[in-house]
Order: C-alpha cells, then structure tokens, then sequence
C-alpha cells in the first residue's frame, strides 16, 4: 500500500509560517510600540519638547522636597552661563541692573557708615574711661593696635577661621575666615592638624576609633574639633565658646554631608570643586560681644572737656607770658647793645637780632672792659649773645694812660699821671729810663706830649746817699743804675761783713750787691801761701837745729799761724805739709830716718811757740841709693801749702 507524504522542507517552511503568524498575532503590537520608542528616543527634537513640557513640573517638585539641593546643583551652571552671557552683553545687563543697583548701593553705603560711626562712637567711649585708659596702655606697651585690644576685651567669642579637612588624607577641602589677613598656608595647617589628631589617638587608645582629638587651647583661641563620617570641621575661636556653638558647628557638618557627600568622597584636593561649601562654613564664622551697659552720664567725657579747656586756657596764658617776655628780653638786648656803642675803647659795626639772641662784631681795646664782661654787668646769660670783635688801640684817657704803663713800666717811685693828652711823669727813676720814657710816650695813641721836669735823677741821689751810709774804705767803689747798687774793689773783711747786718733802707734803691768785693786778708793770705811754698830750713848735717835754722823755723811759724788766723776769717781749712829731704849718703833706712827726724825737729819746734797752727803733715822724701857725690843742697826741710779749700 502506498501512501504520499510531503517533503520534509516544504514541512519545516509551513511550521516557521505558522510560527511566524503566531508571533504575529502575540507580540505584534508591543514590538510595534518598542519600535515607535526607539525611533521616538532617537528623535532630539521629541526628546526636547517633552523634556519642555515635564521640566518646570519636576524643577518645582525638587524645590518643594529640598529647595538647597536644588539650589546647590543649579548654582554652577547658572553662574556659568551668566558669567558668559555678562561677558557678551555687559551693557545690557548694566541697564537691567542699574534700578537695583543704585539702591542697594545707597543702602550698602549707609551701612557702613552706620558701622563705622558705630565703631568710633565705641571706640571713644572706651578711650574716656578708665577701663580705656587701661586698655590704651596696655596696647602701647604690647605692641597690639587699640582696636585689636579693645575687641579682645569686649569680645565673649568668635569663631575667626574654619577649616573643613577630608578624614584620612588630612586634605584640606575649603577654608574661610573673618578677615583676610588670616590667610596663611591652610594646606599646611590642616596637614599638621591631621598628623596632631592621629598622633592623639594612637598615643591615647591605638585600637579605639572613638578616640577622638576634640578640641585644643593655644594661648587665648581655643581650637574645636567636629568629626564627621568623611570630613572633620576644625574652628579657631577666640575667647570663650558657649556649648551650644559645638552644635551649631555639627549641625552645619551633617548638613554638608547630606548635601555634599558625593563631592567629600571623590574629593582629590581641587579647591575649585567646594565653592558650593563656603555657604554652609560661612555658618561656623560665629562672635558674640558683651552687652554694653546702660548709657550713664558721661563723666570722663565732662572731665576731659574740662581738661581739655583748661589746657586751652594755660596755653593762652603761657602764650600771653611768653610773648611779653619776649618783649621785654628784646628790649634788654636792645639797651645791653646800645650800651656796648656808648662804652669807651668800643667800635661797634655790626648788630644783627636773631629772635632772642644777638650777634655783635666790632673792635675793642684790649686794655679797656671785655664787651662780654659789660653785657654780663647788663643782665645778658652768656647764651644770649654771640661776640665777633678785634683789638685795636684807641685814644681813650684810660686806655692811653694804661698802654703807656704797659710800655714804659715804670718803677714803684714814679707815677704817672694824663692830663689833656699830655703825660706827666713824677718822682724819682734812673736818668735812662728817663730818657727811653721822653722816647716811647709819644708812641701811644691818645698821648701827644711828656713832661719829666717833676723827675728826679733817682741813681744820682742814691750814689750820694750810698757814700754818706756805708763811708766805703779807700779802694772801693759804688755804681747805680735804674735803683741798682753794685759795690766793687779791696775793703776789710769785717767792712764787708758789716754791710749784711747794715743795708741802709733807702727810698728808690732796689737792691745793694756786693759779690765784686774782694777782702784785704784773701789777699794776703795768697802771699803768706807763696812765702810758706818758698820757705826752706837747711842743714848741715845731722838733725840737729842750729840757733840760725830755729829762728828760721820761728818766722815760718808766724808766717803759718797768720795765713792760718787768715784762712779762718775767710772761713777756709788750711793744710800744711813739712817734707824732709836727704843728701842720699847712706841706705836708704838711714836717709828716711834722718828725713823724718827732721821734720819731727821742725814740728817741734812749730809747737813749742804755741802759736795758732793749721793741720800739720809730716813727710820724708829720700834719694835713691847709690849717688856718689852728695848735694849738700837737699839737706833741709820745706813746706808745702796743699791747698786752702772753703769750710
């Protein structure tokens, strides 16, 4: 039996059509859609206007959630677009801002000025009191400006720079501060602040995460610490927080988690990414000041017043004082320096006032008063004046009279006297210094003429005075000249040892010498010398003296005891040597014992005449040995003067 069956491709083509419709007809009309979607989403055009229409919608749904998260994500792109579009169209911005601008401007610049009048209205009722006074001291001595001081007294707290510091890295994420001087390295602060809070925790409890630094005294700041789960809040205040600012300062840091977590945990440390951050810690820059008292009647203020008008008052009158003792010191110098033109030997050529003080020049005679000793006699402090004068010699009484006793110097017996330019000399002087007076009188300024005729010639009437007192011995002479005695020649020694105890006193006699005197006795004891030095006692042999040779020792020894006696007066020590001499027959024992026998003979004999003796010295002198023929001459004694020296 056979039977037809279809092929298996023809089979396969009617099941995949079959399929095909089946599909169809199941998930036709939701392909056709995803295709409409397809072609929809692709198409910018429909894209936009739907986003047109839903958008106002959705921008007022987010505001309504959290009006700062929409604020916070549109902040960038519309500043940026109107920092484009004021780029391209200043001017039309400027006209659509120009209502606005000019208020706001007005009120900005009465808020200032408010501020400022606030500041100085502070600052002087602060500086008129004693608290001020206090406070004003203090900044002179630190250094500080006043403002500074007064703040740091007036001031509970503030916080002035906060730093939000990404946990971890220690990376500073953005910085704010009350003034712009406190800019410094923030970087760098908030590194070292990291490194202290770690070094804290693991010095503290290593193995505890809730070890936490909180907070730091450095001086008058304290320095708090606010933890947060990706960033840490440190504050600098000053003075004394309350608590409740930590959690003011805590609620700003979970706000900036909330809001900006995406930004704290991608942050690499590009600062331009925070600037929606300085809002929110802009919050943390907190102060408190203490509450001023009630306003009091201003005392210092009064006080001050009244010292201030009372200083005005003391100034007037120190003024009023000091210009009429200007006044009357003018006129002092005035009369001082009117007075130096009248007074004699002065030439006045110049005056110039310098305020009180006064600059003289000019001429003065040196012999007359100094101009400074007559403006000192005027009243004027030697600082008051300033002298530039010149000698020179003027023709005044006074001054001629005084330059002719400088020139003449006349002796203690002549006076000198001015009568109508005529000088007149009285008394007793030397006829030279007579002369030499008629010679330089003329020579002064203001003396024309010179009359000696009451003069007296005082050498002269002392020579005849001299002779008269002393009756000088024959052979003496008297010399005077200008007062002077000088006595010269022979006289006795006892005349002349009268004159010490005898000087006459006598008018115009200066002084009496009379070294040129020579005694009378000094003479003859030089001859008595010479006639001793010449003496010889011969003998014929032996030693023994003969009748002959005793009378010769005798007149010797009156020769010796006279030019001794001599020698005393004269006040002198003289010494006499007796030599005895040999023949040289015989040794030489012999002859020196014959020599001093001799003398001893002669001495003997000296000595029994009793007469007055100087020191006698005896001495032998012999021959040498071996002379055949004698010399009869050398048998004898001589004597010998060695010398009359002064006592």
């Amino acid at each position: 039996m056979s039977v037809n069956k279809q092929p298996p491709v023809a089979a396969a083509n009617d099941e995949r059509s079959a399929l095909a419709d089946l599909k169809a007809l199941l998930v036709g009309p939701e392909q056709a859609a995803i295709a409409q979607l397809r072609q929809e989403s692709d198409d910018h055009e429909i894209q936009a206007q739907r986003i047109a229409e839903h958008l106002p919608n959705a921008l007022r749904g987010a505001y309504e959630r959290s009006s700062s998260d929409l604020t916070d994500a549109l902040e960038p792109p519309v500043s940026a677009c109107l920092e484009d579009a004021v780029q391209r169209r200043p001017g039309f911005f400027a006209d659509i801002l120009y209502p606005v601008m000019g208020p706001a401007i007005r009120r900005s610049i009465t808020q200032a000025m408010k501020s400022l009048v606030q500041q100085i209205n502070e600052t002087l009722e602060h500086s008129l009191t004693i608290k001020g006074i206090s406070w004003r001291i203090e900044a002179a001595r630190s250094g500080v400006p006043f403002g500074e001081v007064v703040l740091r007294h007036t001031l509970r707290y503030r916080v002035e720079e906060a730093f939000l510091i990404q946990n971890g890295s220690g990376l500073l994420i953005r910085h704010v501060g009350q003034r712009s001087e406190h800019a410094r390295d923030a970087d760098a602060v908030s590194a070292m602040l990291t490194a202290i809070r770690d070094f804290t925790r693991d010095t503290m409890e290593p193995d505890s995460e809730d070890t936490r630094l909180e907070s730091v005294d450095v001086g008058d700041h304290t320095l708090w610490l606010v933890h947060g789960p990706d960033a840490y809040l440190a504050c600098a205040i000053r003075g004394i927080p309350p608590l409740g600012l930590r959690n003011a300062l805590n609620d700003v840091l979970e706000e900036i988690h909330h809001r900006h977590t995406f930004l704290l945990e991608q942050f690499t440390g590009n600062a331009t990414t925070t600037a929606p951050l300085v809002p929110l810690l802009d919050r943390c820059l907190q102060s408190e000041r203490e509450q001023a008292a009630g306003r009091r009647f201003p005392w210092p203020l009064l006080i001050v017043s009244l010292l201030l008008i009372g200083a005005l008052g003391w100034w007037l009158i120190t003024a009023w004082q000091d210009s009429s003792r200007a006044q009357i010191e003018q006129q002092r110098l005035q009369q001082a320096v009117d007075g130096l033109k009248r007074a004699p030997g002065i030439l006045v050529t110049d005056v110039v006032y310098d305020g009180e003080r006064v600059r003289v020049a000019g001429l003065n005679d040196p012999l007359l008063p100094p101009p400074a000793k007559l403006l000192d006699t005027a009243g004027l402090a030697a600082d008051r004046y300033t002298l530039t004068f010149r000698p020179f010699e003027s023709d005044e009484p006074d001054a001629a009279l005084a330059r002719a006793r400088q020139r003449l110097a006349p002796p203690d017996s002549v006076a000198l006297r001015l009568d109508d330019r005529r000088l007149i000399i009285s008394g007793n002087a030397a006829d030279a210094w007579r002369q030499r007076a008629e010679l330089l009188a003329p020579t002064v300024p203001g003396i024309d003429s010179v009359d000696t005729q009451a003069l007296d010639d005082i050498d002269a009437r002392l020579l005849r005075e001299l002779r008269a007192a002393l009756l000088p011995p024959d052979g003496v002479t008297i010399r005077v000249q200008d007062g002077h005695a000088t006595l010269g020649g022979r006289a006795p020694l006892a005349w002349i040892n009268a004159l010490d105890g005898s000087l006459p006193a006598l008018d115009g006699l200066q002084s009496l010498q009379h070294v040129q005197l020579t005694p009378l006795e000094d003479g003859r004891l030089s001859q008595l010398v010479a006639l001793i030095n010449a003496a010889e006692v011969p003998f014929v042999d032996g030693i023994v003296l003969g009748d002959a040779q005793a009378a010769q020792v005798d007149r010797i020894g009156a020769m010796i005891a006279e030019a001794h006696q001599h020698a005393t007066d004269l006040g002198r020590t003289m010494r006499v040597q007796i030599i005895g001499r040999t023949d040289g027959i015989g040794s030489v024992e012999q002859n020196h014992f014959v020599a001093s026998q001799r003398t001893e003979r002669v001495a003997e004999r000296l000595r029994i005449n009793a007469l007055p003796m100087p020191k006698l010295e005896l001495r032998s002198v012999t021959q040498p040995p071996g002379i055949s023929q004698p010399d009869v001459s050398l048998r004898r004694v001589e004597f010998r003067v060695n010398g009359i020296d002064d006592r």
